[in-house]
């Protein structure tokens, strides 16, 4: 089998996991199957195996992270080409490029002409530096606890950025305005999707300026963001460096036409000096599919290969087998050892948003609101501590939720932990048994949680502001709050004189869960009069039961000389 068809496979396979995983993100109506999740491509990402595995300390969520690193170790860079959404992505951004090229319609066009300039690539140097820098910067971020930085330049979590704030809002909104155009004629072919998929335009803009960005630097440099901001591509290229197994180039064989140069999307063949970077390249496999005279070759390391001389000299003492062979600095390997341990660990990051607050009360407030509204963490993040932890912003959540109520944050969780997903009540509340984000959620900041462990879960706590209720400033009846609450969490009392059958709200504290449906139901503005108070852990609810009811109804006992009525319906 020739490099022809091992290229071909790569390309199969890579979108095979690319759609595997954006399908998620494109999951309009939530009609996923479970075997989906059971089996969920997307823990074969790297850095959320990485990070899932520092914030539970299982072994086997961190199996993608260390299998990636061995297959580096033996066979180069495989993740790089075939696992990674962010550099598919990159590479489907360039097929328009090698359209116009070829194409005969735009032939001697001005496109045409770029784009075939743009599809010669040319050897550049490795900056290694630059590299090393962003890797190191890497490990400060996840050492320190700061996961929405290093999501800044963790491939797979600025994929789901784009697809999360840029692509499913425009898709979501667009099937929400069809449905509307075709219902006016009757037509009922596409239903609406539940919920508020809008987002803040800053963030869809923000995300929409990442997308061009993306978009131009593939275009014209194919994989230059693998090999210069990448941490993944940073620390897969370190280790593809000395592994075992490598494409090299046969100076025997090569005649320097540059066709394997201009076709190398990492930009790592000299064929001047008949070179290849290994540290760079991604096992596209471009390079052996365009070489005419077949001189790449994927072979055993020269480094690691023994020579006939040196077997014809072997006295067979063994000992090769306990001296450094790999030709590796004995300064390199504590540095590596220590970059790796410092991975292993992970620290809380301080916020400067945070107010204080006293007792087991979330720590950060919602400008423009009540001062006694709090944020709160989705059910199965544990704590708010350990979801802005691990979180790297990657969307996935926000696209999983059935409610729409998980929105990316700009201050909400402040500046550190940007776009961040928050709970937002304001046209929504978190369903009762929905757990679609636990089962999406691909770092550990939300922990899968099942629908009856969700129902008795308190991730906070309505509170209830009188003053403010409708029922006390305009003397009207409501009882919209009592009436949402799944748990029976609010009691409607009596309220001002009998014969006005007024009631307000009282909320049971212990027995409310904090889902929010009673703050999104309530109709006073601008502060409403219910509102949910996150918890900083979350704790379990209490149900509700008969005995603690406040308002108990006495049945009228019948007069003692009333007889009692004949039955009109004997039979």
């Amino acid at each position: 089998m020739g490099a022809k068809f091992f290229r071909l496979l790569r390309i199969v396979f890579a979108l095979a996991v690319f759609l595997l995983i954006s399908v998620q993100f494109l999951d309009l109506y939530h009609d996923l199957p479970r075997s989906y999740y059971a089996h969920n491509p997307i823990k074969t990402q790297f850095a959320p195996s990485l990070i899932k595995w520092l914030s539970t300390g299982a072994v086997l969520a961190g199996s993608a992270f260390i299998t990636f690193c061995v297959l580096a170790g033996v066979f180069g860079r495989v993740y790089c080409a075939s696992f990674c959404v962010f550099g598919v992505l990159m590479d489907i951004l360039r097929v328009p490029v090698k359209f116009f090229a070829k194409s005969k319609f735009f032939k001697n066009s001005k496109i045409a002409k770029k784009s075939k300039d743009a599809l010669k690539m040319s050897f550049k140097r490795s900056r290694n530096v630059l590299r090393a820098t962003f890797l190191a910067l890497a490990v400060i971020l996840i050492t320190c606890g700061w996961t929405t930085l290093f999501g800044l330049i963790d491939p797979y979590s600025l994929y789901g950025k784009i697809m999360g704030s840029c692509i499913h809002p425009v898709i979501a909104e667009f099937v929400n305005f069809t449905s509307a155009q075709l219902y006016n004629f009757e037509i009922y072919a596409i239903s609406p999707i539940d919920g508020d998929p809008q987002i803040s335009l800053a963030l869809f803009g923000l995300a929409l300026l990442l997308l061009a960005v993306v978009a131009i630097a593939s275009m014209l440099r194919g994989r230059l963001f693998c090999n210069t901001v990448c941490p993944v591509g940073a620390l897969l290229g370190f280790i593809a460096k000395f592994s075992i197994f490598q494409l090299k180039l046969d100076k025997s064989s090569c005649v320097a036409c540059g066709m394997c140069e201009r076709n190398c999307k990492t930009e790592c063949i000299n064929t001047k000096e008949k070179s290849l970077d290994f540290s760079k390249c991604v096992l596209c496999l471009n390079c052996a599919t365009s070489c005419p005279k077949s001189a790449i070759k994927y072979g055993v390391n020269e480094k690691y290969r023994i020579s006939k001389k040196e077997v014809e000299n072997c006295t067979s003492c063994k000992s090769c087998s306990t001296k450094a062979n790999f030709k590796v600095s004995r300064r390199a390997f504590p540095a590596t050892l220590a970059s790796v341990g410092a991975l292993l660990f992970s620290g809380a990051k301080k916020d400067t948003k945070q107010t204080k607050t006293i007792g087991n009360v979330s720590a950060y407030g919602v400008d423009g609101t009540r001062a006694d509204k709090r944020l709160t963490a989705p059910a199965g993040a544990l704590s708010i501590e350990n979801f802005l932890e691990n979180c790297t912003a990657c969307q996935l959540c926000t696209a999983a939720c059935k409610a729409q109520i998980l929105k990316p944050s700009i201050n909400e969780w402040g500046l550190s932990h940007f776009m961040q997903p928050y709970m937002d009540f304001s046209d929504g509340f978190c369903l009762y048994d929905c757990h679609s984000c636990s089962k999406a959620c691909p770092t550990g900041a939300i922990n899968f949680i099942s629908g009856k462990n969700k129902r008795t879960t308190k991730i906070g706590t309505a509170i209830f502001n009188p003053d403010l209720c409708v029922v006390k400033t305009d003397g009207t009846d409501c009882a919209a709050c009592g009436e949402h609450c799944p748990v029976q969490a609010i009691e409607m009392l009596p309220y001002g004189k009998k014969e006005d059958s007024l009631y307000i709200p009282h909320v049971h504290a212990d027995v409310c869960i904090g889902c929010g449906a009673c703050e999104s139901i309530c109709p006073v503005r601008p502060h409403r009069a219910i509102v949910v108070q996150g918890l900083a852990k979350h704790i379990p609810a209490k149900k509700f039961e008969e005995s603690m009811r406040i308002h108990k109804t006495v049945k009228e006992k019948p007069k003692g000389n009333a007889k009692k009525q004949a039955n009109p319906f004997p039979f």
